[in-house]
């Protein structure tokens, strides 16, 4: 009686594939919530200002970052790196400047960080690229 069961059985070759497919989409739908959230660079509370946005650039550009504890920050479309002091931020924002000619620098800073940073900053980038300074603002709650 057991071989007449085995004789009439099929074997099944087919992979289901439909819990692949529901895993994949959950997924999907965790990245796409969870990707607005994944901020790069220091959190800063940017000044307010009536100025035009900037058309964007084509060329490369270099974001660098002053928050109100004086910490700078490097973001070149990868992931940021954090200086603590402003030598050692000005020796790698060297090598980066010498090596890529056509960057445009953009410049973010904390609306409460000391003046002395952003002024640092401003006279590093004017030594390298004096032709490419942006900086970057919020827009004020009127517009």
């Amino acid at each position: 009686m057991t071989k007449k069961r085995l004789k009439n059985r099929k074997l099944l070759t087919e992979i289901n594939v439909i819990p692949y497919v529901d895993v994949s989409l959950v997924l999907l739908v965790i990245f796409m919530v969870a990707t607005p959230f994944m901020i790069q660079g220091i959190d800063l509370d940017l000044p307010k200002s009536e100025s035009q946005a900037l058309n964007k650039s084509k060329s490369e550009n270099l974001t660098i970052s002053i928050n109100k504890k004086g910490f700078y920050s490097l973001d070149l479309g990868e992931k940021d790196k954090i200086f603590k002091t402003f030598k050692e931020f000005s020796e790698q924002f060297e090598k980066i400047v010498k090596n890529n000619s056509n960057l445009e620098i953009f410049v973010r800073a904390d609306k409460e960080t000391k003046y002395d940073n952003v002024v640092q900053i401003m006279s590093l980038i004017k030594r390298y690229k004096s032709d490419s300074i942006n900086l970057i603002t919020e827009p004020s709650k009127n517009e």
